[in-house]
């Protein structure tokens, strides 16, 4: 590897060549900074969901007539703890790129957040205009995940025709 080291330290990036699972392996650190914001945040708010929906009547009514632990939790509570859960998911799918942009300059990875920050500050427009596109389409199609989600976790939910 042909990099200056000072301090005895090697960049995370860097434009050699190597595998397919090398670079898996440099993309972890910085998956892992996007991740735990997010994560934290699900799970903290998927307890406090299954905590709320195991104190209503179905749940003692599906006790009462002899469901075990296990199919309570998953076939009556989850269903109904996570509608709450997936729309967060669909809103930090947003705030997502916002963090990229951080996570790609700190980490020195050329991506497309740090390709729309070059662009503005050079003022390259049709780019910036093309990124943000990209960016609102991916936003809309994970909102219309959102909404198939939904359909498949209460049969209630229908769209119409």
């Amino acid at each position: 590897m042909a990099s200056v080291q000072w301090f005895g330290m090697i960049p995370i990036y860097t434009n050699e060549p190597r595998g397919f699972f090398d670079e898996l392996l440099l993309l972890s650190i910085p998956a892992a900074a996007v991740g735990f914001r997010s994560s934290a945040l699900i799970m903290r708010l998927t307890r406090s969901s299954m905590l709320e929906v195991l104190r209503q009547d179905y749940i003692r009514t599906a006790r009462s007539k002899g469901a075990s632990q296990t199919t309570v939790n998953y076939e009556h509570a989850l269903r109904n703890a996570l509608l709450p859960v997936v729309t967060i998911i669909g809103i930090e799918a947003a705030f997502l790129v916002g963090g990229l942009i951080v996570t790609e300059t700190v980490f020195n990875i050329p991506g497309v957040a740090r390709f729309l920050v070059e662009a503005i500050l050079w003022r390259d427009y049709p780019i910036v205009q093309n990124l943000v596109m990209l960016i609102a389409f991916c936003v809309v199609v994970v909102n219309f995940l959102v909404d198939m989600a939904y359909m498949a976790l209460d049969p209630r939910i229908k769209y119409a025709d």
